[in-house]
């Protein structure tokens, strides 16, 4: 995995890397009102088997099995492609895109939480005031969804973010791998599990491929091609020219682009308390992940 200290030293993005940048943030934004469309036209785990099983297919060519891996690789599987997309896919049935944008931001003070009960860092104070500001949001933005079945699906996102989090420590165990190495044989791994899943909890699944359309293919080219191979790859590309401290204020524009592109594609509606919620939530994950870094710079 690219570490920040083993990018170079610069400061600014070039333009062309700034460019390159926000087409990232805003292809990972699209994504949530693009995956809420999709699992309205195909039951959430098919769609995942679908998606990791193409993603997985298409990157492992280049990139032989680790054998000395495999078992990390299937833990990561489970907790990442299985359990936190499944999760966070469900939720969106009955959570707008917009709000769903936001909760999973959660996912930023939960591995802090994590670094400090599992790992035992010892948090400073902005740590802290940004954890605890970035919480307070999320649990704003979490009371939106009105009506207990609303709320259930809305938990299911902010667990899907726990579970993210959770899935970092056993990133930490995987090492000399290229991160596209690492998405991909997550993906050819998550997919076997989520079509069985699928099998035992899901209905329909043949009736709803073939009644889908090219709104399915759409938003299923743009999962694969966009969000995960194109996004990634040239996430993982600019990590390895700029260090973190210079990229990390740009990962808070996804849930923006997310939460614009919810209100104007699909017609999503977005409160003052949802708004309120929202820019504490972003404030606290920029006091998490900005400060600390513009500090050690």
């Amino acid at each position: 995995m690219t570490t920040a200290a083993s990018a170079p030293a610069a400061s600014s993005l070039s333009l062309r890397d700034l460019g390159l940048v926000m087409l990232v943030m805003l292809v990972w934004g699209i994504n949530f009102p693009v995956a809420k469309l999709g699992v309205g036209a195909l039951p959430p785990l098919f769609l995942l088997s679908i998606r990791f099983t193409i993603v997985g297919l298409l990157i492992i060519p280049f990139f032989p099995l680790p054998r000395r891996q495999w078992k990390n690789l299937l833990l990561l599987a489970l907790m990442l492609g299985v359990v936190h997309f499944g999760l966070m896919f469900f939720g969106l049935r009955r959570v707008d895109s917009a709000l769903a944008a936001v909760l999973i931001q959660a996912q930023v003070p939960f591995s802090t939480l994590l670094g400090m009960i599992v790992l035992k860092e010892r948090p400073s104070v902005t740590t802290l005031v940004g954890m605890t500001i970035a919480l307070i949001g999320v649990g704003i933005v979490f009371g939106e969804p009105h009506g207990p079945s609303s709320a259930l699906y809305a938990g299911m996102i902010v667990l899907a973010a726990f579970v993210w989090a959770c899935s970092n420590l056993a990133t930490k165990r995987i090492t000399g791998l290229h991160p596209l190495a690492i998405t991909g044989w997550m993906s050819l791994m998550s997919a076997p599990q989520l079509f069985g899943l699928s099998m035992l909890l899901e209905s329909g699944q043949v009736a709803a491929l073939q009644t889908g359309g090219w709104l399915l293919v759409g938003t299923m080219l743009y999962m694969i091609c966009g969000a995960s191979i194109f996004a990634y790859g040239t996430w993982y590309g600019l990590m390895r020219r700029y260090p973190i401290s210079t990229l990390a204020p740009y990962a808070l524009t996804a849930p923006i682009f997310g939460v614009f592109a919810a209100i104007i594609a699909l017609g999503e509606p977005f409160t003052l308390r949802a708004g309120i919620g929202g820019a504490l939530t972003l404030i606290g994950v920029a006091v998490l992940t900005v400060l600390p870094h513009r500090r050690k710079a």
